[in-house]
């Protein structure tokens, strides 16, 4: 598994690096799961149609199976090891994180849950030898997508012109951008599309979520400022780019700055 590591970083603080030779965990083989959800087709098929028309592709919940090998050398912590793993998996949930990191991927991760029951543990071989040769779990991500850290970039108003910012997602993404202000008349925007915001004051700062199913504008003393009723249509595309942003205002100072935040989605962990 060289420039492969899979790590379990468990709702109660218990981190399990799997690959690490000093963990009383291993894999007996890599996970499944890490080849992406399952998906399906909300499809219309009308009369003496050939064929059907495509609506809507329906992403499933991802599934990560773990084929684990239990080890510990020393007799008397053989049962607390035992206990302590089945323990950390909690029961359906707590939520725990999943990484999946490579040379050529990075890190990438699900926030998961103990999909199924775990099967009876062999308590007297773990006893006796110190071993349970397969422990299988399941675990389960409700969101579809592996994800990595998201692009965060910072501009001041000298940076403003000429704009831009990375982003290699294979889903296009809303991302979030923080204000801080002074800054007169404000426009941000990308793909085109240009959103104008009111005047934002000396040490105010404005929190924009612009997903429309999350719609949300607080400025800094947490006041809802989404009345201003403008909203952003279009996404940051998907695909390896750098992507152009249109950023303007006047009325700024040393301490201006807008912040741009994507998320990273992957349809694999690879």
């Amino acid at each position: 598994m060289a420039g492969r590591r899979y790590v379990l970083e468990c709702w109660d603080g218990q981190v399990w690096d799997f690959n690490d030779p000093t963990c009383p965990l291993s894999l007996r083989t890599d996970p499944t799961g890490i080849e992406g959800a399952g998906f399906s087709f909300d499809d219309q098929k009308n009369v003496d149609q050939a064929g059907v028309t495509m609506r809507a592709r329906m992403d499933d919940p991802n599934l990560i199976g773990l084929d684990v090998k239990i080890t510990e050398r020393v007799p008397h912590r053989r049962i607390e090891t035992l206990r302590r793993w089945r323990h950390s998996l909690g029961r359906g949930k707590q939520i725990h994180r999943f990484h999946t990191i490579t040379d050529f991927g990075g890190d990438r991760f699900q926030d998961v849950r103990l999909g199924s029951k775990l099967e009876p543990p062999n308590l007297t071989l773990m006893k006796d030898a110190g071993v349970i040769l397969s422990d299988p779990v399941t675990l389960r991500s409700d969101e579809s997508w592996w994800r990595r850290r998201p692009v965060v970039k910072t501009f001041t108003p000298a940076e403003f012109a000429g704009a831009s910012i990375d982003s290699d997602s294979d889903e296009p993404v809303w991302p979030h951008i923080v204000i801080t202000g002074p800054i007169t008349l404000p426009t941000i925007g990308w793909q085109g599309e240009v959103v104008p915001l009111p005047t934002i004051a000396a040490g105010d700062r404005w929190t924009i979520e612009t997903d429309p199913d999350f719609f949300q504008i607080n400025d800094s003393a947490g006041t809802d400022r989404s009345w201003i009723g403008r909203r952003w249509y279009k996404q940051i595309p998907a695909g390896r780019r750098t992507v152009p942003l249109t950023i303007t205002g006047t009325g700024t100072s040393s301490v201006t700055k807008v912040e741009i935040t994507v998320p990273q989605l992957h349809w694999a962990a690879l």
